[in-house]
């Protein structure tokens, strides 16, 4: 059984699990990414990859404004959103710098990214301490630092659209 393709179009699409079409994708390939991993996928390839971009875009960034409706699937569509010149976004639509980010995701996952990896958390070393003979090694971790990966060009689209990354950022609260 092929997995559900439903992209969002801005109602809260019942199901939906993309911000972007596999047409869409293409085209904003074409124009920013010429990706040639991209354009030798098939479109479930495609598809796939959109699935996992939009995932990381709603459990990655904290985004600003609410949503449109409290049992929509997906973070968007959002309200009181304001773009970066103070512009306010339509709550009925996805704002085309979340389907570029998307689609940049989706490019990096064709070409062997996972986006979202378990690891684990040793922490940065604080001290190690590593002796010859009779081989003794120490290590001393700092711990709530951990590796993570940055996709600069999703967070300069979406940097006016959030309100920090999710598990980078400090606690917020709104006013």
């Amino acid at each position: 059984m092929p997995a559900n393709f439903v992209v969002e179009d801005g109602s809260a699409v019942d199901g939906a699990n993309s911000y972007c079409s596999v047409a869409d994708a293409d085209q904003i390939n074409l124009d920013y990414e010429n990706s040639v991993d991209w354009i030798a996928a098939t479109d479930a390839e495609k598809e796939m990859a959109l699935r996992q971009a939009t995932r990381y875009l709603d459990l990655h960034y904290i985004w600003d404004g609410y949503k449109v409706y409290e049992d929509q699937v997906l973070m968007w569509p959002r309200y009181e959103m304001y773009d970066e010149d103070d512009n306010y976004l339509a709550e009925d639509e996805i704002p085309t710098k979340v389907i570029q980010a998307c689609v940049y995701l989706a490019i990096k996952v064709i070409e062997g990214d996972t986006l979202l990896e378990d690891f684990q958390n040793e922490g940065k070393v604080k001290k190690s301490k590593d002796v010859v003979g009779p081989l003794t090694e120490e290590r001393e971790y700092v711990f709530g630092e951990y590796p993570d990966k940055t996709y600069q060009v999703a967070d300069k689209l979406l940097a006016s659209l959030i309100i920090g990354k999710g598990w980078t950022s400090t606690e917020l609260e709104r006013g």
